[in-house]
Order: structure tokens, then sequence, then C-alpha cells
């Protein structure tokens, strides 16, 4: 029941009984609304409904984060039955009609919305995420896609301390995931695809030094040597074993033990050069690294000079 024109408000949209709005629910969080650059992604307190029409315009995925549903809906000629249980994913795929739609119980939802324009952007309209057909998942145990879910409304709810870069790579991650276990023809696995050049490896690592103080996003990484985002992703794991936000991470941690030892620069100053969202996110994302808060580092340095564990080198893998 497309009735009206489809327009997104930042908020996910359902076409209920003919007109766009959001599902019912008391809405607890909503990304867009903390800056997250992926997928639009909200938490909602569900109770009881009846509606006698439902129409998703694009595919949703609805992991129940705790409490329980009972859902009975008709579908054509068909009619369902089941139970979504704390921790349980259930999928709708886009343009999918229901009708005489009845849930009942008290639960907290995580509800994510695959964009197409989004994918599109980040595949490059590669066909094997942007055409996938899915299959309506009811109320199904997936510890891998609960998990990317729960990562990706970590970051938002955290305010988005890692930038555009990781809010684009879960989305992408989550659509690739679900387009590939339960689209109507998922492909085959594929060979994994190769490197980055030398060159072209080598240009992107000068960009992403020169502008570690910028919310770098996949795209912008992606563009520097005219791939497409997902397609960039791969080969830049390959080429240097972590994926770009990992590889930018550790960038900022390997100048900031520099910096922290080259000058007196203020520790909150830092953070702002080196493109953390705030002081605290980089004294725990050094501390993470170090096993030192920025401070501590800076305060050892009089002392014995320390050194950046060797798990960095991870991020400094040749081609």
């Amino acid at each position: 029941m497309r009735a009206r024109a489809y327009e997104n408000p930042g908020r996910i949209l359902s076409i209920i009984e003919g007109e766009p709005r959001p599902s019912d629910g008391v809405p607890l969080f909503v990304g867009a609304q903390a800056g997250w650059s992926g997928f639009l992604l909200e938490r909602k307190e569900v109770f009881g409904g009846y509606a006698a029409s439902f129409f998703w315009p694009v595919p949703r995925v609805i992991l129940v984060a705790s409490g329980a549903l009972t859902i009975d809906y008709r579908a054509g000629l068909e009619h369902h039955h089941f139970i979504a249980g704390s921790g349980s994913v259930t999928i709708w795929p886009g343009n999918y009609e229901i009708t005489s739609l009845t849930w009942s119980g008290d639960s907290e939802l995580l509800d994510v919305e695959i964009s197409p324009p989004l994918v599109k952007r980040l595949v490059g309209g590669g066909p094997a995420l942007t055409a996938a057909q899915l299959t309506p998942q009811l109320g199904i145990r997936d510890r891998q896609l609960a998990t990317l879910m729960r990562a990706m409304e970590a970051e938002a709810r955290a305010g988005c301390p890692a930038g555009p870069l990781y809010g684009e790579s879960l989305s992408l991650a989550l659509a690739a995931y679900v387009a590939g276990r339960y689209s109507v023809d998922a492909p085959r696995a594929r060979p994994q695809p190769g490197r980055l050049s030398a060159q072209q490896l080598a240009v992107v690592q000068e960009y992403i030094r020169t502008n570690l103080g910028s919310r770098l996003s996949l795209s912008e990484l992606a563009g520097v040597v005219q791939l497409s985002p997902h397609h960039f992703s791969l080969l830049f794991r390959n080429s240097v074993g972590a994926a770009p936000h990992q590889y930018v991470l550790g960038e900022r941690i390997r100048a900031a033990g520099k910096l922290l030892a080259g000058s007196r620069t203020a520790i909150a100053r830092l953070a702002q050069m080196l493109g953390f969202a705030s002081q605290s996110h980089f004294t725990e994302a050094f501390r993470r690294a170090t096993g030192l808060t920025p401070k501590r580092y800076r305060e050892a340095l009089g002392q014995v000079a320390p050194q950046l564990p060797e798990a960095r080198r991870e991020f400094r893998k040749p081609a």
C-alpha cells in the first residue's frame, strides 16, 4: 500500500494504514539525532497493538533488545504466527506488505533500516547488495547480526566518537551480511579480492596521515584511489591486515605518542588535532592501545621513555 510518497525525515517510517509514520511505540533513542552517519536506527519501547495494513518501503532489521513480542499477521493468503524473544532478530524485506497485523507483549526493539541509496553509494552500484531480494526472517537467532546491530547502537549512543568512517563501515558490513545470508539467491562465496597496489596504498596512507584531524569517511578514503567504498574496504583490509577505521585509529595513536613526547600541548588540544571526538574518547582509546592514559604516558617520559605496544604493528603491515 504505497499511498503517498515515502520521505525519510531521520526517523524510520512505515506505511501504516496508508499513511507514512513512525511505527507504534515510544522512541528511546534516535540515531540521526546523535549525528550517526550509517543506516537509520532507533531503539523504542513497544506494547501491544493492531494495524489493518503495514507496508515496509525498504528492508528493516529488528532486534528484540529485551522482553518478547507475539506477532500474528497475514501476507496475501498466508497466515503467520511467531514469538520474537529477547535477542532474536526479524528481517522484513523492502516493498513487503502485510495485513491484519497484531502484536502483543512489552519489549524494547532496536530497529535498523537498510537504506538502498546509502548501500548504493557505499557499494558503487554493485548488484550483490543493492539488488538483493530478501526473504522474511521471523524471530530468528543470529548472534553475528545481533552483535553488529548492538555495535551500531553503542557507537551512535556514544556520540559517534569514531566519526563517519566507523558508521559507514558497520552499515556496509550489516548490509553485506544480510544480503549474503538471507537473500532469495544468496551469492556463493567468492574468492577474496586482491590488494591495493603499492602506489594506491602509499597515496591512501599519506592522505590519512595528513588528514588525521578530519572526520574521515569511508567514501572519502575510497575516492582518493577512485574505488567504491565497498571494494576499497576489502582491498585495504587485505593490504594492511586491518579495516580502514582500525588503521586510522592506529595512526592517530602513533601520532599522539609522538606529540606527547615532543610537545607540551594540552591533551584536550591534542585530541582535537588528531580527530578524536573528545578528550575522554582520546584518553580511553590511548589507554586501550598503550596501557597508559596520555597524562601518565607523558609523565613516564621523564623517567623511562615508554614504547607503544608491538600490537600497533598490525596497522602497518606492508602490501
